[in-house]
């Protein structure tokens, strides 16, 4: 495969210095009282049912969310002194959709487009500008709709456990309210997938998906109205035309179905083949013939005049084409799948995975384990960027549904009830007990840690607890890495630099066989941070070491994660003998195979230094 090199261009939103006063106005309206919101001590330790959800909010004019929040907090809290922990959840969940409704959606855009512009998840397709009214969240919804969302505690856990910074709330709320006002029935019977296709479609895909090496011009980057979208999968569900029910999936899967970037017809064209089942579906990446002449030629983009999945199993590709082709057809048979880009020895690679018969994620279909891709990239439909290795291992587990988790989402919500009324010491301890119940609950370990240092815990007392996390994903590589990190960080805020140094070293060395993006990933930390810190003679020294210790056997994402960037800092920086050097130590050190793709970006490099 080519490599891409894509240009993210930042979201901006204007009319930010309107936004305290208007946030100031909307806290003095919530000042009103309200004697019809109420919980008795004995309802408090019962979830919250439909009933009292009507009568609340039909109960008063004057009714406001902020008093619906406390209300359900103080509920929560009684629950809890009482350890009902079912009862505890659903007022919180109350209390969680109190206060976003109540949000300024100009307060919620303005947050949204910072996280965006921070993660650099903005793109071309997506709008400059955001200039939205000065109102509720809540108005944006009808009253129908919110009494269903509010009462359906399944829908809500559904909700809280995947929404992210990067979700755009206005966009996805105003999805769910249509598809519940268009079929009431449908949306209730079909919910998870209404899910899905809001927090999918609520902003559109990048210029780059699902793959660069496609023109728009052949393949639009769009996706269609989410109530076609939402027609369409009902209707092929119902027509036995999905190999999975997709009433029986969540919602944290069927984002992998809705994301089909085929039109219709393709999709319906899938449908239609008899032949497409479960066992033969990793078949259909071997049944686009491969397309020697173009490797050969080093035509990496599609040259014919359409991209149709007919054309493609017509006319052959590259591996970025079986892994499109694969994908579409699970997808079209409402499979959840994922297409993979990955780095090898010598060049980039496609392949895809599915979620198949057992519910289980096969993610190597059309991956060559000699190459040794060993962690290739996929989108994340639900907010663009690439999905984290551990979310997929965690989809397949499937632990979110059992006991033990829900126990401890309990738990973890009632951490940041307890973080947000200023009670750090409960927060602490709620936290600890979400950890307790699930120790892969990995957004109670960043609660606890949150709670720590709002106490000011001391810090070597905060390491401990990092290191507890670190353990307990030692079998997702990249969480342990990252808590490690974090480990490193406090052992240099202690002023044990050696001893981080070590660890670092440690760390780097842990991943070097299993796991070499991760090495290679902790590699480019020291790299990075010797740009910074150390003369030239010693950078170079340390990118020599670290391409030896870890670049060895990692061919193309060495290349792209230390020689790549090392020279063009060099570069940059009117080094030019030592992005020469750099350019001798790879070649001599990693020593890539002469014809490869790896080989080619190596001389590259060398004519751009000529």
């Amino acid at each position: 495969m080519a490599a891409g090199h894509y240009h993210v261009r930042s979201v901006w939103w204007h009319g930010w210095v309107r936004t305290w006063a208007l946030a100031v106005g909307c806290l003095a309206l919530m000042s009103v009282a309200s004697a019809a919101v109420e919980v008795s001590p004995a309802a408090a330790l019962q979830p919250p049912t439909e009933e009292w959800v009507k009568a609340t909010l039909h109960s008063s004019p004057d009714l406001v969310w902020a008093e619906i929040e406390t209300t359900a907090s103080n509920a929560a809290l009684v629950a809890k002194a009482k350890n009902r922990t079912d009862a505890m959840e659903g007022w919180l969940l109350v209390a969680r959709w109190s206060r976003l409704m109540g949000t300024n959606e100009r307060e919620v855009t303005r947050r949204w487009a910072n996280a965006i512009n921070s993660a650099r998840l903005g793109h071309a397709n997506m709008a400059r500008d955001y200039d939205p009214p000065s109102r509720a969240l809540s108005a944006m919804v009808s009253p129908q709709f919110f009494v269903n969302l509010i009462s359906d505690r399944e829908l809500s856990r559904s909700f809280f456990d995947l929404l992210t910074p990067y979700d755009y709330l206005p966009g996805v709320l105003a999805i769910l309210d249509r598809l519940y006002q268009d079929d009431p029935a449908d949306f209730v019977a079909y919910q998870e997938l209404a899910l899905a296709i809001a927090l999918v479609f609520d902003v559109p895909p990048p210029p780059h998906w699902p793959h660069g090496q496609v023109s728009p011009e052949l393949l639009p980057r769009t996706l269609p109205e989410p109530l076609e979208a939402f027609h369409f999968w009902v209707k092929s569900d119902r027509a036995r035309k999905t190999l999975h029910r997709l009433q029986r999936l969540k919602a944290s899967e069927l984002k992998f179905v809705v994301s089909a970037a085929a039109s219709f017809e393709d999709l319906r064209w899938a449908q239609a083949s008899p032949q497409l089942n479960f066992s033969t579906l990793p078949g259909t990446y071997d049944a686009i013939r491969y397309r020697d002449d173009r490797a050969d030629q080093s035509i990496f983009d599609w040259p014919g005049s359409s991209y149709t999945l007919p054309t493609i199993l017509s006319q052959g590709g590259i591996c970025i084409d079986q892994g499109y082709f694969a994908s579409e057809m699970g997808k079209a048979r409402g499979v959840p799948t994922l297409l993979f880009r990955g780095v090898g020895l010598d060049g980039r690679h496609a392949w895809f995975g599915y979620l198949d018969a057992k519910q289980k994620w096969r993610l190597d279909v059309g991956r060559y384990a000699e190459q040794q891709y060993v962690a290739g990239v996929a989108f994340d439909p639900q907010t663009w960027a690439n999905v984290n290795d551990h979310e997929l291992a965690f989809l397949a587990e499937r632990f979110r549904f059992l006991p033990n988790y829900q126990q401890s989402r309990a738990w973890q919500f009632m951490a940041q009830e307890h973080l947000r009324r200023n009670e750090v010491e409960d927060a602490i301890a709620a936290a600890q007990r979400a950890v307790n119940y699930e120790s892969r609950n990995v957004a109670a370990w960043e609660l606890l840690l949150l709670a720590q240092s709002t106490a000011e815990w001391p810090v070597i007392k905060r390491e401990s607890t990092m290191r507890s996390a670190a353990r307990s994903f030692q079998r997702y590589p990249d969480l342990n890495a990252r808590f490690m990190r974090e480990v490193i960080a406090a052992m240099r805020e202690r002023g044990q630099t050696s001893a981080a140094d070590h660890e670092e070293r440690q760390l780097a060395r842990k991943f070097t066989v299993d796991r070499s993006d991760l090495a290679i990933s902790q590699a480019a930390e020291m790299l990075n941070r010797t740009m910074v810190e150390d003369p030239p003679e010693v950078q170079l020294r340390v990118f020599q070491n670290a391409l030896r210790q870890f670049g060895v056997g990692a061919g193309m994402d060495a290349f792209d994660r230390l020689v790549e960037p090392f020279f063009d800092y060099t570069l940059g920086q009117a080094r030019r003998n030592d992005a020469g050097m750099v350019l001798t130590i790879a070649h001599r050190v990693l020593q890539p195979p002469a014809g490869s793709q790896f080989a080619q970006e190596i001389q590259r490099l060398a004519q751009q230094l000529r």
